[in-house]
């Protein structure tokens, strides 16, 4: 029997197949599909098939298929945050709710991948074990949610170019736990998927330094403060982040804290790294003239837990200083 059969002999109108995309990934939304085909579908897509069978080509390939093939679809989308507060299943119950809300068909029947029904569902329903590999349109919501999904996680990407997000579609590979050891879990992260990864690792060393620049600089952004160099390198050391604001240029040092040290961050910037700081600081006025004047400033991002933080800015972490101070100091 093939999936189109399988539909017919269901022998409901307005037939809807509901599936789903990113139930296991580490990171990103969970993404369903709602997909109400055309009686001739079958002639239109007749290698239309679970996704996961198919080539990522293929499956792009037949995105646009399905759609001239559908009297209507729609997609639901679950964010990550919804994944924490009421946890993966419900987030893709609700992914699955809202597709099928988004229809501008209501169908008569909804059959939905897997061994159980979202409860809010306002149609009747039913449940199919693997009825993506079952049901012509089960499988086509299968598609239009994994490349809808793949595309979102390629997006995100350019925003987070040092996970590899492009490649993994934030699924649990070895180059993407490497890559959260190495630069710190994002916004994007599913941080109860990460459960055994946190308790093995320090909570900041897990977060990583890299977390803590990038949190920084959207508290930066956010106060008023226009960062115009990240990670500012000389061959004296590198200053973290370097923002304009009011009449002053400020360099910034990044430190990531939790409960457990004993120093302070700005007693932790001694002066063999304020010297360093501050030379290369120079550095980037000699490069850069302006008419602003220079000021140290160190931004503590203190962790409570894996995702509870505190950002305080402390200005003039150096004292103040003037450009006789500076040349003086940075000897």
């Amino acid at each position: 029997m093939t999936l189109f059969e399988f539909d017919k002999n269901l022998n409901q109108n307005l037939l809807c197949g509901v599936d789903e995309a990113g139930r296991g990934p580490l990171a990103g939304p969970v993404v369903a599909a709602a997909v109400i085909l055309k009686d001739d579908a079958y002639k239109l897509i007749p290698e239309v098939n679970d996704s996961k069978k198919l080539s990522e080509k293929k499956r792009e390939a037949l995105y646009n298929k399905i759609l001239d093939s559908s009297k209507s679809w729609a997609v639901g989308i679950s964010d990550v945050e919804e994944i924490e507060k009421i946890n993966i299943l419900q987030a893709t119950f609700l992914a699955m709710s809202r597709a099928v809300e988004a229809l501008d068909i209501k169908p008569e029947f909804v059959l939905v991948d897997g061994n159980k029904l979202p409860k809010n569902l306002s149609v009747q329903s039913k449940c199919l074990v693997k009825g993506d590999s079952k049901s012509a349109s089960v499988a086509a919501a299968s598609i239009i949610a994994k490349v809808t999904r793949d595309r979102m996680m390629i997006e995100l990407d350019d925003t987070y170019p040092e996970y590899g997000f492009k490649k993994h579609k934030g699924y649990g590979t070895s180059e993407h736990y490497e890559n959260i050891i190495k630069y710190g879990v994002t916004p994007i992260h599913r941080m109860s998927f990460l459960k055994k990864m946190r308790e093995k690792h320090h909570t900041v060393q897990f977060l990583g330094g890299k977390m803590g620049e990038k949190l920084s600089y959207g508290w930066l952004c956010n106060h008023g403060y226009d960062v115009i160099a990240k990670n500012y390198k000389s061959e004296y050391g590198e200053i973290d982040l370097i923002a304009i604001k009011d009449k002053y240029i400020c360099f910034i040092e990044v430190k990531l804290r939790n409960l457990n040290y004993l120093y302070a961050p700005k007693e932790a910037v001694t002066k063999s790294k304020q010297k360093k700081i501050i030379k290369t600081a120079m550095e980037f006025m000699q490069k850069h003239p302006n008419e602003y004047q220079p000021r140290f400033d160190v931004v503590e991002v203190k962790s409570f837990d894996y995702k509870n933080f505190e950002i305080n800015m402390i200005d003039n972490a150096f004292g103040v200083m003037d450009e006789y101070e500076l040349f003086r100091f940075a000897l």
